[in-house]
């Protein structure tokens, strides 16, 4: 499963994407379970690109999306501050604003069967 993560606020120049993509690349339970890149959004009609927009996030099997959960609660934990992370897949979006990790599994999950995008 792919997902795309990004922030709700990209007045950060991108910081807090590239914070996020070097906490999941350094991750030693995702290591062998998912591939982790950093790239740039394809821009919207009428806009340059810009600083880094999007981590991308490639599960290679389903049990890796537990991992993911506990190392995005762990880096939300661990900046407070930092804006809250869209997940995007399968056409749906959820935004992540909490720390716990059952609660961004659950987030995750909802991921495999599209609707109109989940809060939590």
């Amino acid at each position: 499963m792919e997902f795309r993560i990004d922030t709700e606020d990209q007045d950060d120049d991108g910081e807090a994407l590239l914070s996020l993509y070097r906490w999941l690349y350094g991750d030693d339970a995702l290591e062998r379970t998912t591939e982790v890149e950093l790239r740039e959004a394809p821009p919207e009609e009428g806009a340059m690109g810009g600083a880094w927009d999007v981590v991308n996030v490639v599960l290679t099997h389903a049990t890796a999306l537990a991992n993911l959960a506990l190392a995005l609660a762990a880096w939300r934990r661990n900046h407070p501050s930092a804006p809250p992370l869209n997940a995007h897949a399968n056409g749906t979006t959820v935004t992540v604003h909490t720390d716990d990790p059952e609660a961004v599994r659950r987030l995750l999950e909802a991921l495999h069967t599209p609707d109109s995008g989940t809060e939590g």
